[in-house]
């Protein structure tokens, strides 16, 4: 019987959380881009890549200078000690089983990039406040990019303008409308509004013009 992986995808805030990745060449710079805009990101390796260099004197990342394949067990644990992720990505595979067993023996998170470790990194579609997770568990890289351009084609630019305008509206119904089932319909009204979708593609100020005139409506209409 095959093993069952029991992955929840979930937002998490790494707010000063350490993550420690190991290797700099362009697999650990990916995941140091990844990181370093949320996390106290560390990268170690004997060589980098130059956006590692970069990210190190922009200050989004710190990078140690070390000799993987010649460091003790007791270096590299006091590397990944406190830290929430670790990520093995060297170009050497025993190495990288190594950073993981020592990781795994001090209960961190691991996320592998040859294997499937504790913690699968989706590939990510933002649109301002929407983050959309795209992931196959490592079994098929292709069909995960396959669906994130399929996704993109249909989650436009706009989607993060009706984000902005559900939640300004939200806020200006809670002290209009006490009934929060009502508040629930009038926001649906106003999101399934093509016209106001077209307007958004157009400019944020016009289609919000358009949608407080429809509440406006609805509610005057509401109170005959």
């Amino acid at each position: 019987m095959a093993e069952t992986n029991n992955f929840l995808p979930l937002m998490l805030d790494l707010s000063g959380r350490k993550i420690v990745i190991f290797g700099g060449g362009s697999v650990g710079e990916r995941k140091a881009e990844l990181f370093s805009g949320c996390a106290d990101t560390l990268v170690v390796s004997l060589e980098f890549s130059k956006r590692l260099y970069e990210l190190e004197a922009s200050g989004k990342v710190r990078l140690i200078r070390l000799d993987l394949l010649t460091a003790s067990d007791s270096e590299l644990r006091e590397l990944i000690s406190g830290a929430f992720i670790v990520t093995p990505a060297t170009s050497n595979s025993e190495l990288n089983r190594k950073i993981t067993a020592i990781a795994r023996e001090n209960d961190i998170l691991i996320n592998q990039v040859d294997a499937l470790g504790s913690v699968v990194i989706p590939s990510v579609i933002k649109r301002g406040d929407l983050t959309i997770g795209i992931s196959t568990l490592g079994h098929s890289p292709a069909v995960s990019k396959y669906t994130r351009r399929q996704i993109e084609g249909v989650i436009t630019p706009e989607y993060s303008d009706m984000i902005r305008l559900q939640d300004e509206l939200r806020n200006y119904l809670k002290k209009h409308v006490g009934d929060q089932r009502e508040r629930q319909k009038i926001l649906w009204i106003i999101l399934e509004n093509e016209a106001i979708w077209n307007d958004l593609s157009e400019s944020y100020e016009k289609a919000a013009e358009r949608a407080y005139a429809i509440v406006s409506d609805y509610l005057e209409n509401s109170s005959r």
